[in-house]
């Protein structure tokens, strides 16, 4: 009996040292780890963000990515919140050199960064402001018009006579001279109830005289209507030919119920589209998604560019190093371009990509049209701060609704962008 209460007091005993042992390895482990918090504005990849922190994490232990995602609109105060209230990220999402400018001050140079070297030349400038690159692009985006092969199809257009805004014109009127016969509710649908949109509608006329420099485009005082008569051509054009009325249709409608369904033949939308296609049918942009450019001044080729830049916060200097790597991970390892080539869809931001990795045509395109020397960058995210929602969209708007003419329309514009530049800067 004796020897029984020894030998439980022994295991006792011994089991005590090990809990506390374990116990103080979980403290050392975890006093070790680093938690890096991004912020992210793009809510339609928050998933796959949080795919990539899980792999990071795998591979690295001692390191945990928080991903807080705000978008549709609210991202940008939420973002200033955060930095008001003592509580910013490391990483943070930025749309354009108007937030990169606004948090110059609390964000690290990205110079020295060993990526620099792989991203694509005509993007570096949307994250460069007073001679420092604050901010990597997310992805390369393509703008043009959408158009859904089938309906082409139908209609007996070949895309390969369309080679300027004459010949796009004339194929827009023989599709709308069997409307009936092919079912649609109308050619385009251009959703004239989204400022965004009307705003990078804009870029396709508005960017050329900033040869794809994004910092001269974000301290220009001025717009450039050099090509304001395309403009009007292209406006007057979606204006006869959209679904009506055009200030009711709303982004998901057209992308997820008139284009994919075929209902209209164009939208005038990006690549960012195609996750929401192929989600709704597989293989959708493959065989059925092409895209097209707007014909300003001779140009052939679609418009491409990044609508987002990463940064990295100067809050935590102890966490800088980490959030390097992170930064440096997601755009160099393979378990990470898996994610985000093949699940959010994007098209790689850096130099050198295999297009034999991209999953559609369009996004192949895409990438040959932006890594080449005839790329040409629009400049709408580097609009002052609420011109598009409050100046550019609502203008156009009531020239849709036949309640202000061009030419009210471009001076009221260029007068509301005149002043806001003054107030914000840019200068």
């Amino acid at each position: 009996m004796h020897f029984k209460k020894i030998s439980l007091w022994l295991l006792s005993f011994f089991c005590l040292i090990s809990l506390s042992y374990l116990g103080l390895s979980n403290r050392q482990s975890s006093s070790n780890s680093t938690t890096i918090d991004f912020f992210n504005q793009k809510p339609e990849v928050a998933e796959s963000y949080q795919h990539l922190a899980k792999l990071y994490q795998k591979s690295h232990p001692n390191i945990k990515i928080k991903v807080t995602t705000v978008g549709n609109s609210n991202g940008a105060s939420a973002l200033q919140a955060k930095f008001i209230s003592g509580d910013a990220p490391d990483l943070v999402m930025l749309g354009g050199l108007p937030e990169v400018d606004r948090y110059h001050n609390r964000l690290i140079s990205l110079d020295n960064m060993a990526i620099q070297k792989k991203i694509i030349p005509s993007l570096k400038s949307g994250g460069r402001i007073y001679g420092k690159i604050l901010g990597i692009p997310v992805d390369l985006e393509g703008y043009g018009w959408s158009y859904n092969k089938a309906v082409f199809r139908k209609a007996g257009i070949d895309v390969k006579q369309i080679h300027d805004y004459a010949s796009f014109k004339a194929a827009v009127q023989k599709i709308a001279s069997q409307e009936k016969q092919l079912h649609l509710s109308g050619i385009f649908a251009f959703n004239g109830a989204d400022t965004a949109s009307i705003s990078s509608f804009s870029a396709q006329f508005l960017s050329q005289a900033y040869h794809n420099n994004l910092t001269k485009a974000y301290h220009s005082q001025n717009l450039d209507w050099q090509y304001s008569k395309q403009m009007k051509a292209y406006t007057d054009l979606i204006k006869k030919y959209n679904v009506q009325p055009i200030l009711s249709v709303r982004y998901d409608a057209s992308v997820e119920d008139l284009f994919f369904n075929g209902k209209v033949a164009m939208v005038p939308q990006g690549n960012w589209i195609i996750p929401t296609l192929d989600g709704l049918k597989k293989n959708f942009t493959k065989d059925n998604l092409g895209m097209l450019p707007y014909y300003v001044k001779g140009r052939s080729k679609i418009m491409t560019g990044s609508s987002w830049y990463i940064g990295i916060t100067n809050e935590h200097p102890a966490k800088e190093k980490a959030a390097k790597a992170f930064l440096n991970w997601m755009y160099t390892s393979t378990a990470s371009e898996n994610v985000i080539v093949n699940e959010m869809r994007y098209v790689p931001a850096t130099i050198n990509f295999p297009l034999s990795k991209l999953p559609d045509p369009v996004s192949k395109e895409i990438y040959k049209i932006g890594t080449s020397k005839q790329a040409s960058v629009p400049v709408h995210k580097q609009f002052p701060n609420g011109f598009s929602q409050e100046v550019i969209g609502p203008n156009m708007q009531r020239y849709f609704a036949n309640k202000m003419s061009w030419q009210n329309f471009i001076d009221q514009t260029s007068r509301k962008y005149n002043q806001l530049r003054q107030i914000q800067g840019g200068k």
